[in-house]
């Protein structure tokens, strides 16, 4: 992470054992599943609406960057920061860390996300909950 924002959320996670690959670590697809797990219970833990039948955040952009392994068992904690916006664009950074010894990192990550009518296909503004939780938090 380039900048240090405002913690939003943490969610932690015990390594589970199918979360494994061939090389005896987590693997690397298993990091996107825990970075959007920590973002889904952060919108549900604020009760900000999404409804697959009329709108939502999709992710435009992610990324992770893999610093060290993880490997079983471990436990990990999943932090969410918001960044900046940009228009309708609403950036993200996100940490992965060791439960136990909080200064070994795992990972970080980045994602934009954009909320969306399903309806026409065409972005729109986040809700208001959406604002201002985010405006919330960092003021």
């Amino acid at each position: 992470m380039k900048n240090q924002h405002n913690l939003l959320y943490r969610k932690s996670f015990t390594i589970r054992w199918q979360d494994m690959d061939a090389f005896n670590h987590v693997n690397h697809t298993i990091y996107f599943v825990y970075l959007q797990e920590c973002r889904i219970d952060w919108l549900n833990s604020h009760n900000i609406p999404m409804d697959p039948a009329t709108r939502g955040p999709i992710i435009a952009e992610t990324s992770c960057k893999y610093l060290r392994p993880i490997n079983y068992p471990a436990e990990i904690d999943v932090e969410l920061y918001y960044s900046h916006t940009t228009g309708r664009r609403v950036f993200f950074e996100q940490i992965i860390r060791d439960k136990n010894t909080p200064t070994l990192i795992y990972a970080t990550g980045q994602v934009v996300i954009v909320w969306v009518d399903f309806n026409t296909g065409r972005s729109i503004s986040p809700p208001e909950e959406y604002n201002y939780t985010l405006h919330e938090i960092n003021s």
